[in-house]
């Protein structure tokens, strides 16, 4: 399968979104060449959720005088932005017309949004790599396993307000208080982001021996603590197009047999270091579903400056993330992406160098972890629908945030290629600065509430077979 390594710099197009709306058609319709005028939009489902908060996804608006075409187009754009809010598990638009106006109703179901739970989950880079690891214990050791209390409140004061708290105990401790505004009261284009995070291990890795972690591990004492403080300012002119101004204060401290095995993880002699990291990130979201697409495009491009303030940590990267995707025939998808990282510095400390096996990987290389300052990544697929989006009730459920649900059912067709380059520490590891391909075959689940599971067959460069159990976006990244 031949791979498309740079699909676009910038690829704006407008789309139809396929669905079960009710909109005019423009090839029947008679007045499809003159203009109608929008007299009304309702809004029905909204128990919580602000119209104003609607409304800012619309690219029309009552008193607007609109061709059908242009408003078919518009209506297919709007089902997009307020999918992509994951306010709601279903949407639909009717669109009714009497002469020379029309009025447009949208009907929504809202999502639940206060998310209190247990925290029970594995601490690994993916599911196939703690599963080995467990496996080798005889299934006895449990110490890699994350507990604690979780709080998610989306949708806060029904503005599209995000609350994250969270206590984590286990392998891996992490605090969290998290506060997202994507609209401030008096300015719908502008919002903040604010969140604290402190980490803090008793197993933490120092180095990487060929392509494998190797751990430091001390049963009385953590071995490193992380403190980590973000302040985003995003500024949305329009729907698809979004503008951020970040900072982020970085505190790590490390145990002294961590600096003594490897001298360079923080590159300064040191156990502890502290940098600030300015950023500039321009995303471009025209995605049918950002969750699982199938149409649409996707631009994210991010320019970093790292300053020391006791680690010596002051290089400029470059980030992109490139995605294309297309309806190639009935029930046929191609989706391809394309993401890279620069940076303007040769030598960096170890824990900053990550690349392939944390949150950006090739398929079929799962198990493996490479090194480098800096990278590019090509993914493509060809996705067959075997089961096209059903909606059903689910018996003995009388809240309507849960009653009423959706699956769809995709074989996929896949092919990965990429490239790390680093300079540093590559000798023992033989999957840096060389290409790396992995490609098979996947069966992905998609349902509600962004949920999904995707079954893989892969194969690597290394003719090494597999298959791997994930539960998000091939294209995706946690970045």
């Amino acid at each position: 399968m031949k791979h498309i390594l740079i699909i676009f710099l910038l690829i704006v197009s407008n789309n139809n979104l396929i669905s079960n709306n009710r909109v005019l058609n423009s090839e029947n319709d008679s007045l499809a060449n003159k203009f109608l005028n929008i007299s009304e939009i309702k809004i029905k489902g909204n128990k919580k959720t602000k119209k104003e908060i609607i409304l800012r996804e619309l690219d029309f608006e009552v008193g607007e005088k609109i061709s059908t075409i242009e408003l078919n187009t518009k209506i297919s754009d709007a089902k997009k932005n307020l999918t992509n809010l994951n306010l709601f598990n279903f949407i639909d638009f009717d669109i009714k017309k009497n002469k020379n106006t029309v009025t447009i109703e949208i009907e929504l179901v809202e999502r639940w949004y206060v998310w209190p739970y247990p925290i029970f989950e594995i601490s690994e880079r993916n599911f196939n790599v703690w599963w080995n690891d467990f496996k080798e214990t005889n299934y006895s050791d449990f110490s890699r396993i994350n507990y604690g209390l979780f709080l998610n409140i989306e949708n806060f004061r029904g503005r599209n307000e995000l609350i994250v708290l969270k206590y984590r105990r286990g392998f891996k401790e992490h605090y969290q208080i998290n506060y997202k505004i994507p609209f401030l009261k008096n300015n719908q284009n502008l919002g903040i982001n604010t969140d604290i995070e402190f980490f803090r291990r008793k197993k933490t890795f120092y180095k990487t021996v060929e392509n494998n972690l190797l751990f430091y591990e001390n049963s009385q004492n953590f071995t490193s603590k992380d403190l980590i403080l973000n302040f985003d300012i995003i500024f949305r002119k329009n729907v698809k197009m979004k503008h951020k101004l970040k900072m982020k204060i970085f505190h790590t401290s490390i145990d002294d047999s961590i600096k003594l095995l490897n001298p360079n993880y923080l590159s300064n002699n040191s156990n502890e270091g502290s940098f600030i990291k300015f950023s500039y990130n321009f995303i471009y979201e025209n995605r049918d579903n950002k969750n699982y697409p199938l149409k649409g495009n996707y631009i994210d491009i991010e320019a970093s400056k790292n300053l020391s303030i006791s680690s010596p940590i002051k290089h400029f990267e470059l980030y992109s993330h490139l995605e294309h995707h297309h309806i190639l025939k009935e029930k046929i998808y191609l989706g391809s992406s394309f993401r890279s990282r620069v940076t303007y510095k040769n030598i960096q400390s170890y824990f900053t160098n990550e690349t392939f096996g944390f949150n950006d990987y090739v398929r079929g290389y799962e198990y493996y972890v490479v090194d480098g300052k800096d990278y590019w990544l090509s993914k493509s697929s060809v996705k067959i629908c075997l089961i096209k989006p059903k909606k059903f009730i689910i018996p003995y459920f009388k809240m309507e945030q849960f009653k009423k649900s959706h699956y769809s059912l995709y074989f996929s067709i896949f092919s990965d290629l990429g490239y790390a380059k680093n300079i540093q520490n590559f000798e023992d590891n033989t999957l840096a600065n060389s290409i790396m391909w992995g490609k098979g075959i996947s069966l992905d689940y998609v349902t509600y509430y962004n949920k999904m599971i995707r079954l893989e067959f892969a194969i690597n460069r290394l003719s090494e077979k597999g298959v791997f159990l994930h539960f998000s976006n091939p294209f995706g990244t946690k970045k």
